[in-house]
């Protein structure tokens, strides 16, 4: 029974060790880099960061919420160190503990960055359809709808008018 456990462990520290990375596309971010051992336990915790409800409430609060998740996941955070520690503790790939606290450490900013950036890209929005507003409004005819609106019940009217005064006319030709 207890092989059977620590049999997986034991298999994959005997694999090549292969480093997991997300590419950092702007310097302002963070990338992390890890050994594929310890990938179960960097999910489980970038996991936690996102599943969770967001509020949409016609305000850029998502880095807020992004940044409460870190003390919602706080032990998560800890039992993830702890088990990543415990892992790499005889394997081939060598990570300090150190690096593996700053490892988790940039998971958490990376989550509350992506907070940031979609109130970056809500604002962006909402400035847009402010300006298209605004632009409209701006050079909007004023009043020419109105007029022609009046005018085409005008002519309909008429021409109704008109036909009946013709029926009329045809059946009392006097």
């Amino acid at each position: 029974m207890i092989a059977a456990i620590f049999a997986p462990l034991l298999a994959l520290q005997g694999a090549p060790s292969t480093a997991v990375a997300i590419k950092n596309d702007n310097p302002e971010t963070w990338s992390v880099e890890y050994p594929r051992l310890i990938q179960p336990f960097v999910q489980d915790y970038r996991r936690c960061l996102a599943v969770t409800n967001r509020r949409i409430a016609g305000v850029a609060d998502f880095e807020a919420q992004h940044a409460a998740d870190l003390p919602r996941c706080a032990e998560r955070r800890a039992k993830a160190v702890a088990d990543s520690n415990a892992a790499l503790a005889g394997a081939k790939t060598a990570m300090t503990p150190e690096e593996v606290e700053q490892l988790f450490t940039n998971v958490g900013r990376i989550h509350i960055a992506r907070g940031a950036d979609l109130d970056k890209q809500f604002n962006a929005r909402v400035a847009g359809a402010e300006a298209a507003s605004q632009a409209y409004e701006a050079n909007r005819p004023k009043g020419l709808v109105i007029e022609l609106h009046d005018a085409s019940v005008v002519k309909a009217r008429t021409d109704a008018s008109a036909a009946a005064a013709a029926a009329a006319q045809e059946k009392d030709p006097e």
